[in-house]
């Protein structure tokens, strides 16, 4: 029975996550028009063989069944009970094999005896089943038969992208990657909040120009920016966002300029948002798409938003149970103001000379209603040179962003300020 969710992320991540997503594929494509019906999205295609960059476009691979039997004809392990009991992409295969082996071609987790792990071999042309390590003292026989009903065709990888245009061509780029079968935390709870993030964009009237993309993990960043470099002169920033809905602290990755803007406003707001979280530099969290933008010959400041690690990760453990909707929830407000701070942000350029008439001009502060702006007004003052932002000075006087903001906004309505960004 279908369950009755509070918000649309959970409903997202219910209705997605038991799906065959891989990289090219029938059930990467079904996520994909799926999300399309929330929002609209521009789906580009990338044939099969596409040289980008330096990488290639993989094949589009389809399992039909695939199974383990002993001599007997009894069926020790099945497709048909869990997506993630086929390794994927694996190479087609009908013989019979020693159990030496078979065992070279059995992946599990020690440290999840219970838990069928998720692998790949997207690029190696190779064969596998996935298995609880509990169970590989069912295999005690010399042989088996061994069956992977899979083929490999021509096919398309696709990105989803949703453009939020704004008053400028430059452009702040949101990622989540659509793939890994089965996964639920990873990426899924990213996707679903990148989805609500769009939905919120969309109502308003932003400065900056939004792309939210949904991509195969790495390939499709690359494959994306390779048949679209004209765009990449005008991204300002990225953000991927990743691991969202399992529960543990939040992590910030910074980008791999370490101090830019987004750096200082993203950490700005997890720390005045939530009591615990970890932050690390570039790539020592976690390593993902960022490396495409954030990487040679793109070079885009991008910082990556996770709840990384956690155990049940690359298992048939990072399922459902492990979702909380405060999670997401948490991770949305704090990606959307980061935006908003970054949206709202410009440098106030004086236009006034000498002490501003300040109750003259209904810009005095009662220190009874206001102690903290009436002893910073003066300092907010005198940083109007034009060499600082709404939020660096908000900064340096240690104040809230939003309140330092609405009171410099009082000198541009009276026309004592420039605003440039």
């Amino acid at each position: 029975m279908q369950k009755n969710y509070k918000i649309e992320m959970m409903k997202l991540i219910n209705d997605l996550w038991f799906l065959k997503r891989d990289i090219v594929s029938d059930g990467f494509d079904d996520a994909l028009n799926y999300i399309s019906k929330i929002i609209p999205l521009k789906i580009h295609k990338i044939p099969s063989g596409t040289k980008c960059w330096t990488w290639n476009v993989p094949e589009k691979w389809i399992a039909k069944g695939a199974h383990i039997e002993d001599l007997k004809g009894n069926k020790l392990l099945d497709l048909k009970d869990h997506p993630l009991h086929l390794m994927s992409y694996s190479l087609p295969i009908n013989k019979i094999v020693s159990r030496e082996e078979l065992l070279l071609h059995l992946h599990t987790r020690l440290d999840r005896p219970n838990a069928i792990p998720f692998e790949f071999k997207y690029y190696q042309k190779d064969w596998g089943f996935c298995i609880q390590n509990n169970r590989l003292k069912d295999f005690q026989d010399k042989e088996y038969k061994v069956f992977i009903d899979s083929k490999f065709e021509k096919g398309n990888l696709k990105v989803g992208e949703y453009t939020i245009k704004g008053k400028t061509k430059e452009t702040i780029v949101l990622v989540a990657h659509l793939c890994h079968p089965c996964q639920a935390n990873d990426d899924l709870a990213g996707v679903a909040v990148l989805v609500d993030i769009g939905k919120e964009l969309s109502k308003k009237n932003n400065y900056y120009t939004y792309k939210i993309l949904f991509v195969p993990e790495t390939i499709g960043s690359i494959a994306y920016l390779s048949q679209n470099e004209k765009i990449i002169k005008d991204i300002k920033y990225g953000i991927f966002l990743e691991m969202l809905g399992n529960d543990n602290n939040l992590a910030l990755q910074f980008s791999r300029q370490l101090n830019t803007k987004l750096d200082k406003i993203a950490e700005y707001v997890i720390k005045k948002s939530t009591k615990n979280f970890r932050q690390g530099k570039f790539r020592e969290i976690v390593r993902n798409d960022e490396m495409v933008f954030n990487g040679p010959g793109v070079n885009v400041p991008m910082i990556s938003i996770s709840r990384f690690p956690y155990l049940e990760y690359h298992t048939s453990d990072d399922n459902l149970e492990i979702i909380k909707e405060e999670k997401l929830k948490e991770a949305k407000q704090i990606t959307l103001e980061i935006l908003d701070i970054i949206d709202k942000d410009y440098i106030p350029k004086r236009t006034f000379k000498g002490p501003i008439f300040l109750s003259g001009l209904d810009l005095w502060v009662d220190w009874r209603k206001n102690r903290e702006l009436n002893e910073s007004f003066e300092k907010i003052m005198l940083n109007l040179e034009g060499d600082k932002s709404v939020f660096e000075i908000s900064e340096e006087l240690n104040m809230d962003f939003y309140e330092v903001l609405s009171y410099i906004n009082k000198f541009l309505e009276k026309k004592l300020i420039n605003k440039n960004k």
